[in-house]
């Protein structure tokens, strides 16, 4: 299944780059998130529980920032299971200035779903993924200091 997206964030670019690379905005970010523990540069281990419908159940896993460009793009891999599956995903984080010092964020990538929770199907995990995408990004921008000016 393919996720992609867009939002708008009301901060400069390198205060959102900060930010997505912050270990505690992650924690505080991550949907569900009960742990996060650094196990190398930009690179995570998490316990999650995760109550999104077809999604719902308990997950550990790692997530990790690669191909980083300062304040432009990364990738992410994510990489986790539980019991009612593994889910792996793949994806690029992309930033570029926007009016009156806001950042557009944009991201697509693959994700891979096996076990139970490949049984409900992309029409019930898509939308599981775009509210847990849409909770990621309100939480991130809430992370940020307010706008000046």
């Amino acid at each position: 299944m393919y996720v992609k997206g867009q939002h708008t964030v009301h901060a400069a670019r390198a205060e959102v780059w900060a930010t997505l690379l912050s270990p505690a905005a992650l924690k505080n970010c991550l949907p569900g998130c009960q742990q996060l523990v650094a196990t190398g540069e930009d690179e995570y281990e998490a316990a999650l529980s995760i109550g999104v419908a077809p999604a719902r159940g308990s997950y550990t896993g790692r997530i990790k920032a690669v191909d980083k460009h300062p304040t432009s793009s990364l990738r992410l891999l994510v990489e986790g299971r539980g019991g009612l599956g593994r889910i792996k995903a793949d994806g690029v984080i992309a930033l570029r200035d926007a009016a009156d010092g806001q950042t557009v964020v944009t991201f697509g990538g693959e994700v891979q779903v096996s076990g139970l929770i490949a049984l409900a199907g992309e029409g019930l995990l898509q939308p599981a993924a775009k509210a847990l995408i849409d909770h990621y990004f309100r939480c991130l921008e809430a992370q940020l200091p307010p706008p000046t000016g």
